[in-house]
């Protein structure tokens, strides 16, 4: 671990405020933390949203999009890695803006992303309703609301071992949907016992690339959304053991496996199921079960896309508890919400987290179609904003770090083709933003989040001048 007197360098105070915030129970295991950042991200992404994806961008254009999707995310995943090593804190990139760039940026990108994170919490719990609603039709589906909200509460007010350990156990419930998806897919494509359906609905309507290239830029959002929570990690960074052996492992292992579950499953998706057919309402994966013959497959799958959304769900909330007790420890935050109890478990954070992530639910009632749709957009605009911090943080720690002293022989995890990852993956994130012009839903969503970040920004700089006059 890089030690506080190179990074004091930069920000004493905030380089000292990221050392006292090393005060969580250390107590989450290798596969715990791992499970946390791939368990959080393989959600409703994969098993709803790929529909509408599916339906926009055609069979090329989807996997062009989730490709760019899991490009973005692998280099955002090495900048944060050798961070995330150097200083394992739950904060992440709101700790490490706060003393690599400016405290006002720290405080900034730290609301948007708790407001992305409680909006993602929200976007897994609008998704189980539609879910539930497939399995359920004639019950009200404000009811099914209201218990998982208090179930995804009790989850997070236990112990962080607990916590750690029922996220593992619902992560791996997805997980086996995946394997038996690609091992029932891959028989049907085949022919294992049946007639092959082959490649051929990749090209039969329209051709590989049916749509624009406008049309698979549009989609880049949604498909990037999917891969949001791969660092969920870290939020677990300041409660695992052994950070400096167990964290490297964790960013490969979260990389690879993110990117082996997505694209291996949209290849076995969109041999089987035509385009078309995709829909929102329903999850794509429960069309290919129901098309194999097993019996009771789409409800069965229904099931499991329910229990993923909630595990995610979960994930998010654990992860948005700890972003806002880290700002509550900078002085970001009100300071009652970085209280722990006997647990070492940020209990007002977490309160105040769902508090908000069940009044975003409330406009689900609206128009819950249009509004998933929308809120993935402002979860998108954060994942910009966050993912180009990563990069910029890591070329600030790389200048304080060696003018420190620092050797880079000694980082425990180096950004590998370093300046060219950081680079890209600005980029990339430009490209990303500049697409969200061409999508009008998104368009709204980028209207409301520029104007906000620039307020939260300007507003942090006004607050504290005034405080020093």
């Amino acid at each position: 671990m890089v030690k506080g007197g190179i990074m004091m360098k930069l920000d004493n105070a905030n380089a000292k405020v990221i050392e006292e915030t090393d005060i969580l129970n250390r107590s989450l295991k290798l596969h715990q933390v791992v499970m946390l950042g791939m368990g959080g991200t393989i959600g409703t992404g994969l098993f709803l949203s790929s529909g509408y994806v599916m339906q926009h961008a055609g069979p090329g254009g989807t996997l062009v999009a989730y490709s760019f999707g899991g490009i973005v995310m692998y280099l955002m995943m090495l900048c944060l890695g050798e961070l995330l090593v150097a200083k394992p804190v739950a904060g992440g990139v709101q700790a490490y803006a706060s003393e690599l760039i400016n405290p006002a940026m720290g405080f900034t990108v730290g609301w948007v992303r708790w407001l992305a994170f409680a909006l993602t919490i929200s976007t897994q719990l609008v998704a189980s309703s539609i879910i539930m609603g497939n399995i359920m039709p004639n019950i009200n589906s404000s009811y099914f609301l209201v218990g998982f909200i208090v179930l995804l509460f009790g989850l997070n007010i236990t112990s962080v071992e607990k916590t750690g350990g029922s996220s593992f156990i619902f992560s791996s419930v997805k997980f086996f949907l995946i394997i038996s998806f690609i091992i029932v897919g891959t028989g049907m494509i085949l022919g294992i016992g049946a007639k092959p359906i082959g490649f051929s609905n990749m090209v039969n309507d329209g051709g590989f690339f049916p749509f624009s290239a406008k049309s698979v830029i549009m989609t880049m959002m949604t498909a990037s959304f999917a891969f949001g929570g791969a660092d969920l990690v870290t939020s677990a960074a300041g409660e695992s053991k052994n950070p400096e052996k167990n964290l490297p492992k964790v960013i490969n292992w979260t990389i690879w496996g993110l990117l082996f579950c997505y694209l291996v499953s949209f290849v076995i998706l969109l041999a089987i199921l035509p385009w078309r057919t995709a829909s929102l309402n329903s999850s794509p994966f429960a069309d290919v079960f129901n098309m194999a013959g097993v019996s009771s497959g789409a409800m069965v799958v229904n099931v499991v896309v329910l229990t993923s959304a909630l595990s995610s769900g979960n994930a998010f909330v654990y992860a948005t508890s700890r972003a806002l007790w880290s700002m509550a420890e900078f002085g970001q935050a009100p300071r009652f919400l970085g209280k722990l109890n006997s647990k070492k478990v940020p209990l007002n954070s977490i309160i105040g987290t769902m508090v908000f992530a069940s009044l975003a639910v409330v406009s689900a009632f609206v128009a819950k179609d249009t509004v998933y749709l929308f809120l993935q957009s402002v979860i998108g605009i954060a994942n910009v904003l966050t993912y180009t911090l990563y990069a910029t943080c890591l070329f600030a720690f790389r200048k304080v770090y060696l003018a420190g002293g620092g050797r880079l022989k000694d980082l425990k995890f180096r950004t590998p083709w370093y300046p060219v990852t950081p680079i890209l993956l600005i980029v990339m994130c430009i490209v990303l933003f500049v697409g969200m012009f061409f999508d009008p839903s998104q368009k709204t969503a980028l209207i409301v989040g520029i104007p906000m970040v620039i307020l939260l920004y300007s507003g942090f700089q006004i607050f504290h001048k005034k405080q020093k006059i």
